[in-house]
């Protein structure tokens, strides 16, 4: 008996073989396409759960900015009524409560603002947008917006700024001061009885290219290092330490370093003692001018006294406004706040209203709230430049009234199309300093320049006031020259 392997019959070897290899590409075949169908069913579930994940989170922030819009809203009648009583009452003692109501109101304002910046930033909204602004008036409005905290908690603010720094530079000053503000206000917030020194520094300056260091030099801070390097360094921290455990302080730093990173810079914190922190960025920039900054301390310590100042700052007898919004309220707070001006207030609650009164009146200014239910603002603007509306009234200055940040910041898509913007609830300084700017220079005249400049009769005495750097207060003069005294 012969068997075929062991005849070396090479035709059964071959056909055992392709049997074996068929039976293993068969396997391959199944092993791949099951690989792949489990794979494809794994990844479109992960893709799905990022997707929800992702949408979840825009909406999150969505309804985050709009709630805090809706509630800037709600406040018109709480600030505006508070803002009354202190500006009318004569007793010390109602002025003291409304003094303290405004303060709380301004903490519930600059919450709604880091909502707001968190949200913008989270759904990555902004943009730089570069310009050249007055660095001085910066670090002094940066300074200003947070003193009351400060005096509050009866800290102690030191400012330090180099006297060689370029006064006019290129950048993003919006970020800058805000960035400033929640550094700031982080610092003062969980300090202890503290110090806090602000030093502004010229570290390099080749040509017109320059490096800006800030530095906040920090005693008496109530907050470990490890919390904060957490805070920055992973992005569930912010919803585990600030939303989880209601720590809204720690949106302040957080709030910062996310608008250093969009300038293009780091936020660094150094722990040298228990209490003590540094907390410092480099501003890589360039210079406009030769002009250098000079000391502003003095106008750092003065700039702040203008609010509990009851007067009125100026007269516009002749002066008519139109102010187009839906809201009664922030009509009839912004008439108030202008009563005693001499300014005639007119109002509309729509488009249509609005144009009937520009077809027939002639106006020195436009206040429009951006926001209109029934019609869109924005492009009424674009119709009042064309003549279409009333050729009399297609220059007149349109200020934007908003409750939303990013309409007010310069990378709005509309910014052009208004002059200047007031965001809710309207600040009655700033609703001031805003008509005093905007309004024509010969229906103006300033009767009040208490807090600017106490006791100011003369240009000379600005000098003498400004230790010889009145350029910061250019501004300022503008003003006194219109004033009563002035003209007396």
């Amino acid at each position: 008996m012969k068997y075929p392997i062991l005849s070396g019959d090479i035709s059964v070897y071959i056909i055992i073989l392709s049997a074996f290899l068929l039976i293993a590409i068969n396997l391959l075949i199944a092993s791949c396409y099951i690989f792949v169908k489990y794979k494809n069913k794994y990844t479109s579930g992960l893709y799905k759960a990022r997707e929800e994940a992702r949408l979840a989170v825009e909406n999150k922030n969505l309804v985050l900015s709009n709630v805090s819009r809706l509630i800037r809203n709600q406040m018109i009648r709480v600030v505006g009524t508070n803002e009354l009583i202190f500006r009318e009452s004569s007793d010390n003692i109602t002025r003291e409560r409304a003094l303290q109501i405004r303060s709380s109101l301004d903490d519930i304002l600059a919450l709604m603002q880091g909502v707001q910046d968190y949200s913008m930033l989270e759904r990555n909204l902004i943009d730089v947008v570069s310009d050249e602004f007055d660095l001085a008036s910066l670090i002094i409005d940066s300074v200003t917006m947070t003193a009351p905290l400060y005096r509050s908690k009866d800290l102690i603010l030191d400012l330090s700024v180099d006297k060689s720094l370029p006064r006019k530079i290129v950048g993003d000053s919006y970020k800058l001061r805000r960035c400033l503000i929640y550094l700031l206000s982080f610092a003062c917030k969980k300090n202890n009885r503290g110090k806090v020194k602000l030093s502004i520094d010229l570290k390099k300056n080749e040509g017109s290219r320059c490096t800006i260091e800030f530095n906040l030099h920090i005693t008496g801070l109530d907050i470990s290092l490890s919390k904060i390097d957490y805070l920055l360094s992973y992005e569930s921290a912010v919803n585990d330490m600030i939303f989880s455990h209601s720590d809204l302080d720690l949106l302040d730093v957080y709030l910062a370093s996310g608008y250093l990173r969009i300038l293009g810079t780091e936020l660094e914190i150094t722990n040298a003692d228990k209490d003590v922190f540094d907390v410092s960025f480099t501003l890589k920039t360039k210079s406009v001018e030769d002009e250098v900054i000079g000391d502003i301390r003095n106008a750092y310590r003065n700039g702040n006294r203008r609010r509990n100042d009851s007067g009125l700052r100026f007269k516009a007898d002749g002066v008519r406004i139109l102010f187009i919004d839906e809201k009664e309220a922030s009509v009839n707070y912004v008439e108030k706040i202008i009563g005693d001006t001499g300014i005639k207030l007119d109002s509309a609650s729509t488009l249509s209203d609005a144009s009937a009164l520009l077809s027939h009146n002639e106006y020195d200014l436009i206040m429009l709230n951006d926001a209109l239910k029934t019609d869109d603002g924005i492009f009424y603007i674009d119709k009042i430049r064309s003549g279409e509306i009333s050729a009399a009234n297609s220059r007149i200055p349109c200020i934007a009234v908003t409750s939303d940040i990013k309409l007010s910041i310069s990378e709005s898509v509309s910014h052009k199309k208004y002059e200047s913007f007031l965001l809710n609830p309207i600040d009655p300084e700033t609703l001031e300093d805003t008509l005093i700017k905007l309004l024509p220079a010969g229906k103006i005249e300033v009767v009040s320049d208490y807090g600017l400049f106490p006791g100011i009769r003369s240009v000379d005495d600005i000098r003498k006031y400004s230790e010889g750097y009145e350029e910061l207060y250019e501004n300022a003069v503008r003003i006194y020259k219109r004033s009563k005294a002035y003209k007396e």
